[in-house]
């Protein structure tokens, strides 16, 4: 799904980023896209926006050369790949795949994630352990045939239990909509 279309995507650290789109993005979308909590936490707290979870696939894999780089993990490691999408009354906001390595997965986040009701930010956070976001990437993706482009960004989740996790999501227009529609009222 996501890891296909985004391997040829030229990645800018958020730094970088922000001078060079900054003046064309609303103060709103760059809020969300840099934001290095959970995502979806801001997105509630904020602007009253609730979303739910639907799972695509989760399933042990064999994980990709850049992956293992950016985890700085052996290329030789498994991980548990996880696809959803993130909706608002039935709408996807936006897409996200999860790559964590196994190694370093505790089994009652395992759990947790094969139930498929929560975002993996909101898991990490609610059990109690410190989470931390780096190396946080955006990019504007263009899929072949599509007109339109959309908001990409990449990241690393570690967690103090010593989880971690990649995570890349790709933001719909929907998203940018109902947020001025939410920021309005």
């Amino acid at each position: 799904m996501i890891q296909q279309l985004l391997t040829t995507q030229m990645w800018l650290d958020v730094r970088t980023w922000r001078s060079e789109y900054g003046e064309i993005l609303t103060p709103m979308q760059i809020s969300v896209l840099s934001v290095v909590t959970p995502l979806t936490r801001l997105l509630e707290g904020k602007y009253g926006m609730k979303l739910d979870v639907h799972v695509h696939d989760q399933f042990i894999d064999a994980i990709a050369e850049k992956e293992a780089q950016l985890l700085k993990v052996d290329i030789q490691e498994r991980c548990l790949r996880r696809k959803v999408s993130l909706l608002s009354r039935g709408e996807v906001m936006f897409d996200a795949e999860s790559v964590l390595p196994l190694a370093v997965l505790p089994v009652e986040l395992m759990l947790e994630l094969e139930e498929g009701k929560r975002p993996l930010a909101n898991l990490l956070s609610d059990q109690g352990l410190s989470l931390s976001r780096f190396n946080l990437n955006i990019a504007q993706v263009k899929a072949e045939g599509l007109y339109e482009s959309y908001w990409a960004r990449r990241s690393i989740l570690d967690a103090s239990s010593g989880a971690k996790a990649l995570v890349t999501e790709v933001f719909h227009d929907a998203i940018w909509r109902k947020l001025h529609y939410l920021n309005q009222r």
